[in-house]
């Protein structure tokens, strides 16, 4: 498993860290236009080594306020890790059209700076 969670305070307060980096972990959910939400799928689709060569000639994306696409993003705060899986909206709700895909070290770090601020 790439993440854990610890209970402190008498259970009552979890944080969840990286198991590789023990580095706290947050999650966020991206609302993407069409044309963002393809490129982010093309990308989740490449091999580690592609997605840090295309993610460089990327610029940031930004969110749309009512995106086709959502983009569920799970990191680490030293961005050495991250559990990514996309959803369009479809029939009314979103629905996933990737798997959830687990990068880590550079690829991770390539692809968080396209997607957070």
């Amino acid at each position: 498993m790439q993440i854990s969670n610890n209970k402190t305070f008498l259970g009552l307060k979890e944080s969840i860290f990286s198991n590789t980096t023990k580095s706290d972990v947050d999650g966020v959910e991206l609302k993407l236009n069409s044309e963002d939400g393809d490129k982010i799928k093309e990308l989740l689709e490449l091999p580690d080594e592609t997605i840090c060569e295309m993610a460089s000639k990327m610029d940031c994306l930004s969110s749309a306020e009512d995106g086709t696409y959502e983009l569920s993003v799970c990191y680490s705060q030293d961005r050495k890790f991250a559990a990514l899986q996309l959803a369009k909206y479809m029939a009314f709700k979103y629905r996933p059209v990737t798997g959830v895909r687990f990068v880590e070290n550079e690829t991770a770090e390539s692809l968080l700076k396209i997607l957070l601020k």
